[in-house]
């Protein structure tokens, strides 16, 4: 099939008003993935760049999320709720650190597709992975606190003001544009509903997450998931920062910094043992400049989540503190 004629595109005014109500258009066509750029993927879904600026029209470009299609029948559908949860969040949320909503709509295959807005970011996983290949060490100290009040400041939002817990915070759910000119939190699919008191309390909700960045609580039969969950999951994110490694595991040794990951030298208990715990950070070799980014992800990984810091408090010590914007 051609590609041509395949965009439709909405008068400007009409593209606003499904970007802010997330009304689901006929006006609006996905193209075939053939038809786009790849540009990641993640658990049953590959995302693609999608440009819209047919007959000479200048329109932003979209990131398009799609079911996978390698994915067999029954996980297709797993994946499509899922799919269909996340627009229906997201298309409630508004804000500078928050990934926007721009369409639900059926792509030329017959599967729904969740249309973001793209600014040609990568995530944070894809930066610390250039950092890593590159030898650079870890993150500037600065960029690390920047990127921990853009991200803290968006879970504020999600936490305060729309009582959901994010449920799956890590390095792979940040994208960044440019020189860390704008960091936004991405991937609500699997968040759940906070009660007043900021408790996961419905019987029904399942936490997902993914297992490096889980928190203790979520691990335990009967845990009491709350906000500090995501907290736990944040903290360890700043923790990627600093060593350019996955929680838990980095099991090379030091001087073994090109080997490949052997899955005979895994040790699965001690790894399952390491779980919700705080993993370990060389302080010496970071110096004095990584102070308080260390605090932060220390206060953040305590294992008793009430004293974790909640988002809120987080945005005002870095706020008052006045040395990133």
């Amino acid at each position: 099939m051609a590609a041509k004629g395949i965009f439709k595109t909405p008068s400007k005014s009409l593209e606003r008003r499904q970007a802010g109500q997330g009304s689901c258009s006929p006006s609006i066509a996905i193209p075939a993935s053939p038809f786009m750029r790849k540009l990641g993927y993640g658990t049953g879904v590959n995302v693609y760049l999608m440009k819209r600026s047919p007959k000479g029209m200048s329109c932003s470009p979209w990131a398009v999320k799609k079911i996978n299609p390698k994915c067999d029948s029954s996980q297709r559908s797993t994946y499509q709720k899922r799919l269909n949860e996340e627009a229906s969040i997201l298309k409630n949320l508004q804000h500078p650190n928050i990934v926007g909503y721009r369409a639900f709509a059926e792509a030329e295959d017959g599967s729904m597709c969740l249309a973001m807005e793209y600014g040609g970011e990568k995530s944070l996983n894809d930066r610390i992975e250039e950092r890593n290949t590159e030898h650079q060490g870890p993150f500037p100290a600065a960029t690390i606190l920047r990127v921990a009040l853009h991200m803290a400041r968006g879970l504020k939002y999600l936490h305060n003001d729309k009582k959901l817990l994010h449920g799956d915070i890590k390095s792979s759910n940040v994208v960044i544009k440019g020189d860390f000119e704008s960091i936004k939190i991405c991937d609500v699919g699997v968040s759940l509903p906070l009660d007043e008191n900021m408790m996961v309390s419905d019987p029904k909700a399942c936490y997902v997450g993914t297992e490096p960045w889980k928190p203790k609580e979520v691990l335990e039969e009967d845990g009491v998931i709350t906000d500090k969950a995501d907290i736990f999951a944040f903290g360890l994110t700043l923790w990627e920062m600093m060593t350019l490694s996955v929680p838990h595991l980095n099991l090379l040794g030091e001087d073994d910094d090109d080997a490949s990951f052997d899955e005979e030298d895994f040790d699965e208990d001690a790894y399952y043992e390491a779980l919700g715990t705080r993993p370990p950070l060389n302080v010496e070799e970071l110096g004095p400049l990584y102070q308080k980014a260390i605090e932060l992800f220390s206060l953040c990984t305590m294992e008793d989540p009430r004293k974790r810091p909640a988002a809120a408090h987080i945005v005002s010590v870095l706020e008052a503190e006045g040395c990133v914007q």
